[in-house]
């Protein structure tokens, strides 16, 4: 290699250097850039600021009341970036956004040990930049960490079934793969084993393979397993006893089998979903589970590319046939479906690519035209004026859509380039996105109704919540709320300290009577309720849907 070259590769290495540090950088910056979303933002911030507030690390608790429906690695991680960082919006997101740069860099890696550093830098890329994973990376759940777990679990798998692998590296790999899916488990469930075994049981049925079972090192690994999750479970039960029949029996067999939940979604649910959350990349993506089953090595020889098919099949499949449905569970295949595409034939891969260019630009277009006629579309006269606000969001994201469709219609050459310039589009209008929700956090969020009340009632200690319960105020309250006539999802805990809430209204009237400071929150029709029977209640917030009234 000449001097001149050296330098041309040295310049180019700095450069992507810089575009990956500035992602990173705006990546994790984006997580402070809107008020947490209701119910689940609200829950996931207040559960590790309860776990901090009590020194208690193996109980989960919301609202002060044992809250045992998942597991706690997500709650720990949370829990330490408050420690380290103080409470706030941006550490809560932090863990999920790192989760999800995570995910992108396994889902690179991978590539790049499988097939090289093309299909890994269109692999990362494709990854990191699908509407779901983004979205899902800036919203507090648990989605984004079970997908990296899941993801690690997969690609040590993958490594470790490669022919290329010799036999000590591949216990370590499997070690790393049963670690994880300790890990998986320790964030969401049974779900971390069933998916993997359903998944293998499928492939070997497809590819004709049962050698991948003789290289599990299952009993290491199941001894690695309980290792890493029977010392919580252990502990767990020993100070919520009724925490197995719960845990294990209603909140994964019922609410797989029933609709105990009332999330129950029509069985093509999730094919929405994949085609809403993988855009920009839908044409290849499509393409992928299309022809991903074809094999591309020998019976009887570990065909990576077979395995990721049947993995991201398994998942649509699985979470499909579920009477309980939520957007974020096919999740965990969007890294699999990110590394078919990668790897797909440079000449269809391109075809495909160059074709989502003219997709940007005519979502672009129907951005731009639905933006002007929102006004139009709205008819609640009290959400209306938020909904307006998201008009210049989405003229922004259509702009982007549309310039950036025209880059790629324009590009010549492979499909490295092609790939670059949609995954920079589609980050760039994500941003937009964020400014959107930004704009209607007042509706879906407790953190815009508590900012209008001055510091002085912000410190009432005595706060009701009452009816309803929403799930971001504690978090910016720093402190819990007594419920009023509501249960919910707290059913479980209320069960075991039914004192630490107001059963009727009947019983709450006397008690706000009797205090001389307090605060309620409530939605305008209890609010008509209780002025109709004479309560003495100030309004000090409000928004949309919510209420904060005050004693005197």
């Amino acid at each position: 290699m000449t001097a001149g070259a050296s330098k041309q590769v040295a310049l180019k290495t700095v450069l992507l250097a810089i575009a990956l540090l500035a992602i990173v950088v705006s990546w994790i910056a984006l997580n402070g850039g809107r008020a947490l979303y209701n119910p689940d933002e609200g829950r996931y911030a207040e559960i590790p600021r309860e776990m901090l507030a009590t020194g208690d690390w193996i109980v989960p608790r919301l609202d002060g009341l044992v809250y045992i429906e998942k597991p706690p690695l997500q709650y720990w991680a949370t829990a330490v970036a408050y420690r380290l960082f103080g409470e706030s919006v941006w550490s809560a997101r932090l863990y999920t956004g790192l989760c999800g740069i995570a995910t992108a860099l396994v889902t690179a890696w991978l590539a790049l040990r499988l097939w090289g550093a093309a299909a890994a830098s269109r692999s990362g890329i494709v990854c990191g930049s699908s509407l779901l994973v983004m979205v899902m990376s800036h919203q507090l759940t648990i989605d984004m960490s079970l997908t990296l777990l899941m993801t690690i679990t997969l690609a040590a798998f993958c490594v470790a079934q490669d022919a290329r692998t010799d036999p000590s590296a591949r216990r370590r790999w499997m070690a790393l793969a049963w670690a994880s899916a300790a890990g998986a488990f320790l964030t969401k469930g049974l779900e971390a084993g069933a998916l993997p075994v359903l998944a293998l049981a499928a492939y070997s049925v497809l590819h004709r393979d049962l050698k991948p079972w003789m290289r599990l090192s299952v009993l290491p690994g199941l001894v690695l397993f309980l290792l890493l999750t029977l010392p919580w479970l252990l502990a767990i039960e020993r100070r919520v006893p009724s925490f197995f029949d719960f845990f294990f029996v209603r909140e994964h067999l019922e609410r797989f089998l029933t609709r105990i939940e009332a999330r129950y979604q029509p069985w093509w649910f999730f094919a929405e979903v994949l085609a809403v959350g993988s855009l920009p990349w839908i044409a290849p993506m499509l393409r992928a589970l299309a022809t991903g089953w074809r094999a591309s090595a020998p019976s009887g020889r570990f065909d990576a590319r077979r395995l990721l098919w049947v993995w991201s099949v398994v998942v649509l499949v699985f979470f499909s046939a579920s009477d309980s449905k939520l957007i974020p569970y096919i999740l965990p295949m969007f890294p699999g479906l990110a590394l078919l595409v990668g790897s797909a034939p440079e000449a269809r891969l391109r075809d495909d690519l160059r074709a989502t260019g003219i997709g940007l630009i005519a979502a672009g277009i129907a951005l731009a035209v639905g933006a002007a006629l929102l006004p139009r579309l709205l008819h609640n006269p009290t959400r209306a004026p938020y909904f307006l606000d998201i008009r210049r969001p989405l003229l922004y994201i259509g702009a982007v859509l549309i310039a950036g469709g025209a880059i790629v219609r324009s590009l010549r050459g492979g499909s490295l380039p092609l790939t670059v310039a949609i995954g920079a589009t589609a980050y760039a209008g994500f941003i937009g996105l964020i400014w959107a929700a930004r704009a209607l956090a007042p509706i879906y969020s407790g953190g815009p109704l508590l900012a209008q009340l001055a510091p002085d009632l912000r410190a009432i200690p005595a706060v009701y919540s009452v009816r309803m319960y929403d799930q971001s105020l504690p978090f910016y309250l720093r402190r819990t709320v007594t419920l009023v006539s509501y249960r919910g999802e707290l059913d479980f805990g209320l069960t075991l300290a039914p004192q630490q809430a107001v059963d009727s209204l009947a019983a709450f009237e006397p008690r706000w009577r009797a205090d001389s400071q307090a605060l309620a929150v409530m939605q305008p029709a209890t609010y008509a309720v209780l002025m109709r029977d004479g309560l003495p209640m100030v309004p000090r917030a409000r928004s949309p849907d919510e209420l904060i009234v005050s004693r005197r």
